[in-house]
């Protein structure tokens, strides 16, 4: 999931396991990314959501235990020796709730902010009486906001079998322009080198690609620990420009839900995953669907000793629930049933 780091990137999959795209190694999408942006631009990740349905259908929450990173992060977490706690049950449901809200609901409602930005259409390019070129540009602002002080860049590019070229390049920047949100607006004429023969002559802008910012930050990547963890501290080692979604101070509310996560883990067994995961929300509705990887209990042959309660991550009444939206198939209870009732179906 972070083949990136050797320059393999597979950004429009998505994971199987929950691992933020945000992380400078990523390779794969995290769905609950994706589904939370696609609802914060209105738009449905066809893709996404066919991916994770396949991936439903063909091992349910056998990707829980087994796949996902940040689960086995959660394991190794609560190995480390401390008292143990358990949770009320009614906290399982958390998960569906940070689905509901935090990735669909709310982004769909507050969305992103969007700075203004601009759309140049094709140039016009006239020779003139000293050899050079005039280029006459229009430019329109499609974005929420004004954009203020435009900036254009003229390239000239030059295409061989090798590689692409840049030959030449102009940036201007036109202060004390303004350009309102919907207004189309001539911009002054540019002068450049008469290159048209041997290469071709590009016009763009840095402001034609949005800002987007999180409005409230209402949304769960904004929070995620795993995002902190995997995105946050990598990228602001690597010095990496702050997104307005990954915080740069270590003092912020998203290392502060880190720590805590941290701490819950090591007291509480797989405590993101029974609460607030809702990766995992989405495969325990279609668990009861997979082809592969579901456990069953003969309840004729159990001897209700209790042994695989104790040995469950997820804190369940195994002889009820093994098999459930809530069992994630680790085969824990399988392991350790000193009568072998328990088997994968």
């Amino acid at each position: 999931m972070n083949l990136n780091v050797f320059g393999l990137s597979f950004r429009k999959i998505c994971a199987p396991g929950f691992n933020c795209h945000g992380c400078p190694w990523a390779s794969m999408s995290c769905p609950v990314g994706v589904f939370a942006y696609s609802s914060a631009i209105h738009q449905i990740p066809l893709l996404a959501i066919s991916t994770v349905l396949a991936i439903s259908i063909f091992a349910g929450r056998l990707v829980c235990g087994f796949i996902c990173p940040f689960g086995f992060l959660q394991d190794i977490l609560n190995k480390i020796p401390s008292p143990k706690f358990t949770i009320p049950r009614f906290l399982r449901y958390g998960k569906y709730l940070f689905l509901l809200s935090l990735v669909i609901v709310l982004p769909w409602i507050f969305g992103f902010e969007s700075s203004g930005y601009l759309y140049l259409p094709k140039p016009k390019i006239t020779k003139n009486t000293d050899g050079n070129v005039n280029v006459s540009s229009i430019v329109r602002n499609i974005g929420d906001k004004a954009v203020e002080n435009p900036e254009l860049v003229f390239v000239y590019v030059k295409k061989n079998d090798a590689a692409t070229e840049i030959v030449f390049e102009r940036k201007v920047k036109y202060d004390r322009i303004s350009i309102s949100p919907g207004e189309e607006k001539q911009m002054p004429v540019e002068e450049v080198p008469n290159m048209l023969s041997e290469a071709n002559l590009l016009v763009s802008s840095p402001q034609s690609r949005p800002e987007q910012i999180p409005r409230y930050k209402l949304y769960f990547c904004t929070h995620c620990p795993n995002g902190t963890l995997t995105a946050s501290l990598p990228g602001m080692f690597m010095k990496q420009d702050d997104s307005g979604i990954y915080a740069s101070s270590i003092f912020s509310l998203r290392y502060l839900i880190l720590a805590v996560f941290i701490v819950s883990a090591v007291l509480i067994s797989r405590i993101f995953c029974r609460v607030a995961c809702p990766l995992g929300a989405i495969y325990s509705v279609f668990s009861k669907m997979s082809a592969f990887g579901g456990v069953i209990i003969n309840s004729k042959t159990c001897i209700n000793c209790g042994k695989c309660d104790k040995s469950c991550p997820m804190g369940l009444d195994v002889r009820k629930e093994v098999g459930g939206p809530e069992c994630i198939s680790c085969g824990d209870c399988i392991r350790i049933c000193p009568v072998k009732c328990i088997s994968r179906k």
